[in-house]
This record gives structure tokens, sequence and C-alpha cells, in this order.
């Protein structure tokens, strides 16, 4: 866990997030349901984003991602949700759109510590 954040703005256009909420459910025969949630932190995010900018911004970025390889949190200002705790999971991809403008994409799981 690290309270490095990350700073760069992520392209809006290819922003997307999933909230999701972790509830324990019990079906019965006759059609009733009994629902629960589950924790306190109940509900979590996962966010799909890339950056697309000048080859050395993006290596930057690449940079960051390695530092935490993979599993060391930081924080993140989620557009919608403000500050929020993320990992970047297994993997990022760093694509060449031309000359030298590259874009990386990820995605950002939310995570909960004590």
């Amino acid at each position: 866990m690290s309270n490095q954040k990350f700073e760069w703005c992520v392209d809006l256009s290819d922003y997307s997030g999933t909230q999701s909420f972790n509830v324990l459910s019990s079906k019965f025969g006759d059609g009733y349901e009994q629902n629960v949630s589950v924790g306190i932190n109940n509900r979590s995010g996962t966010w799909q984003i890339s950056k697309t900018g000048k080859k050395a911004l993006i290596q930057e970025i690449k940079t960051f991602f390695d530092a935490h390889k993979g599993a060391d949190s930081f924080l993140w200002d989620s557009p919608l949700e403000g500050e929020v705790r993320v990992k970047t999971g297994t993997e990022y991809t760093p694509v060449k759109i031309g000359g030298d403008i590259w874009k990386i994409s990820t995605t950002f799981t939310q995570v909960f510590y004590p």
C-alpha cells in the first residue's frame, strides 16, 4: 500500500466504471428471496481507464504502474467518485497511435485497508 497518487488526468472519452455490491442471497421454494449486504465496504468499483499522450508521458505512467507491481495500491481521483484507493491488477496495455503519440490502458480496481 502506498500513499502515492496517480496524478494524470485520464481520457474521459474512454472512461467507464462499474460499481458492484457484495450481497448474500438465499432463494426459497415458494419464490421468497432473502438478501443481506456483506461487510462495511459493501460497494466497490472497477474503472476502465486510458491516457493518450506523447511517448515521454506514457513512459512516466508506465514507470508508475511498474513501481506498484500490480499488487501495491495507490490513490486516484475518480471523475465521479472522488478519491479512491485502487490497484492496476495484472496488466496494462501501451499502444502506439502514430508519430510520438501513444495510449496506455488498464483497469483500476478499488481496494480497502483497515
